[in-house]
């Protein structure tokens, strides 16, 4: 079976105020300077962060030359609302299905252009020609792999299980939507497309489910998200 390409970049969960620093300035510099999403005017120190950064966890990607290069965080349920409740007017979300202490939201999520295809990908990258499922001996996978991606998400998924987190919500891009669902991690819509930083879409995951669709479809994905995972935590599928 052909397995997943070697990583080339390395993953962290951020804590220490002077990455941070890296962090937000990193995404300034996209958001600001390449996406040209935020004025400029309104950052003169060259940091994007807001009162969100708090009640989340940062994980960060670095190249081989030890670059911060991509950053996400999640935000956890000690905030006292999530992004998309501020900029969605209606979210179709049952309440009583969907634990508010069991939801987090994956928000922030920063490519360098360094590391983005071509310029029209805006901050991620589109699924290209060479990015269809092929046969394997019974199984499907994707003939290729942009590793920094799912490898911040491996990131937020390891610490979703260790803090009980079984909901994501997520504002995305179509085009990231639909990168993660051919490869199996399907995110429903809950309410109409919004303009934020760009047009998005809100999105709410299960977790639970999306582990039983990568285990059935995509064995080798599975077994990438299962890596480094204590044990005790991993799904008994």
């Amino acid at each position: 079976m052909t397995t997943l390409q070697p990583e080339t970049f390395e993953f962290r969960h951020i804590t220490s105020p002077g990455v941070m620093e890296e962090v937000y300035r990193l995404r300034y510099q996209v958001y600001c300077n390449e996406c040209h999403f935020i004025d400029p005017k309104d950052y003169p120190d060259g940091i994007e962060t807001d009162g969100y950064d708090r009640h989340s966890v940062h994980f960060g990607a670095y190249d081989l030359e030890g670059r911060l290069v991509g950053s996400v965080r999640l935000i956890l349920p000690s905030s006292r609302k999530f992004p998309i409740e501020e900029h969605c007017p209606t979210l179709d979300v049952d309440p009583l299905k969907v634990s508010p202490r069991k939801s987090a939201e994956i928000s922030r999520l920063t490519i360098s252009k360094l590391y983005r295809r071509r310029a029209q990908d805006g901050l991620y990258y589109e699924p290209q020609a060479q990015d269809v499922a092929v046969r394997d001996k019974g199984q499907y996978f994707m003939r290729r792999v942009r590793p920094m991606a799912f490898g911040l998400y491996r990131e937020m998924y390891h610490e979703s299980k260790r803090l009980g987190i079984r909901y994501w919500y997520a504002l995305m891009e179509k085009t990231l939507r639909t990168l993660l669902k051919i490869h199996g991690f399907v995110f429903d819509p809950i309410g109409p497309e919004v303009d934020f930083y760009g047009l998005v879409t809100p999105y709410l995951a299960d977790i639970v489910e999306l582990e039983k669709n990568v285990h059935e479809k995509f064995p080798q994905f599975y077994d990438y998200f299962m890596e480094h995972l204590e044990p005790q935590l991993q799904p008994k599928l």
